[in-house]
């Protein structure tokens, strides 16, 4: 944990002086212990004077690919982290993608918090998890406080289904990142 802190903080501090305000940093809670989340709520803490850094609770392996990372969210998110994440396209099915995104969304909508999920990096046209967000960020009443990022996929799809995905992100108020 000190070795993350050491680390973090000295690359906040070339950041600030790069002139970078703010951070949004994704914070691995598939590891049962937490570290990277000990260490960077302490980050957090050092800095909060003079760099806005915001922690994203990330089951970098899979909401249902590890069998802890759903209740390591939420330990994250009781310990003080900022925003829910999550990485459908890592699921074993497309299904299983959906259902994450399903339920990572209704805790952020519970807890009033924003998403920040990276969703279809990948080039397969078939990665359609931007779909799913867009739709719980409307179900949800999510709209302006959910990101979806690496959406890689949308370079590989038809144009007239990305013609209708862009509506419907826009539509609700997601803000896409296309990495």
């Amino acid at each position: 944990v000190d070795d993350i802190i050491a680390r973090s903080l000295r690359y906040c501090d070339l950041a600030v002086s790069m002139g970078i305000g703010a951070i949004r940093s994704h914070v691995d809670t598939c590891d049962n212990e937490l570290k990277g989340v000990q260490a960077l709520l302490e980050v957090k803490n050092q800095v909060k004077d003079y760099l806005e850094l915001q922690l994203v609770a990330f089951p970098q392996d899979g909401l249902y690919r590890d069998p802890t990372a759903l209740e390591n969210t939420i330990r994250a998110l009781d310990m003080g982290v900022d925003i829910v994440g999550g990485i459908p396209h890592f699921e074993r099915t497309m299904a299983d993608g959906a259902e994450s995104v399903r339920i990572l969304c209704e805790l952020a909508a519970k807890r009033g918090l924003r998403v920040d999920m990276h969703c279809d990096e990948s080039d397969d046209p078939m990665s359609r998890n931007i779909e799913s967000l867009a739709f719980e960020t409307q179900r949800l009443g999510l709209q302006g406080r959910v990101a979806g990022s690496h959406l890689t996929s949308m370079h590989s799809m038809d144009n007239y289904y990305v013609a209708k995905l862009i509506d419907l992100i826009h539509e609700a108020g997601v803000s896409a990142i296309p990495n």
